[in-house]
């Protein structure tokens, strides 16, 4: 059975091991600043908001941001969105963002921001309604060059 859950401190060894089992490709996000310690830092945040999805209570793909209150609703501040290469293009990263908009908080938008290089990210937040909202000049540093980001925004109807 497929489910969506929370995942906080309490859970930090299943990430922890999801990622050592996922290195190749999680590479990636450690490259720009997301290794253990910097999730061990989020997953201590008040304002942490960070979502896994589990197989048979196997964790397969997981999303880590930060919930923002505003006014009075919430933003969401998505920081990584990550699923096993083996589970890709199983619609498990769509449902992580189905389940951030129609979950108990309401929140009203979702930021991201993804390295101008990513093509298969931005397209990915493209197909799921995220538009396009600017740059950040150099904002990703890694193998020995910078990249700009591109920041997305979607918002989100609860009517």
């Amino acid at each position: 059975m497929n489910s969506i859950s929370l995942i906080n401190k309490e859970k930090l060894s299943s990430i922890i091991n999801f990622i050592d089992d996922n290195s190749d490709e999680y590479n990636y996000f450690k490259n720009i600043g997301w290794n253990q310690k910097n999730i061990e830092s989020q997953f201590n945040k008040v304002n942490n908001y960070s979502l896994g999805y589990f197989k048979a209570n196997n964790l397969v793909g997981f999303l880590i941001g930060d919930a923002i209150k505003n006014d009075k609703d919430y933003e969401l501040e998505l920081h990584i969105l990550f699923v096993s290469k083996d589970q890709r293009r199983k619609q498990i990263a769509t449902e992580l963002l189905k389940y951030v908009e129609t979950n108990k908080i309401k929140f009203s938008q979702i930021f991201i921001e993804v390295a101008e290089d990513n093509l298969d990210a931005i397209s990915f937040y493209k197909k799921n309604n995220f538009v396009f909202l600017n740059f950040r000049h150099n904002y990703y540093r890694y193998n020995d060059r910078k990249v700009h980001a591109k920041c997305f925004i979607k918002k989100i109807n609860h009517e």
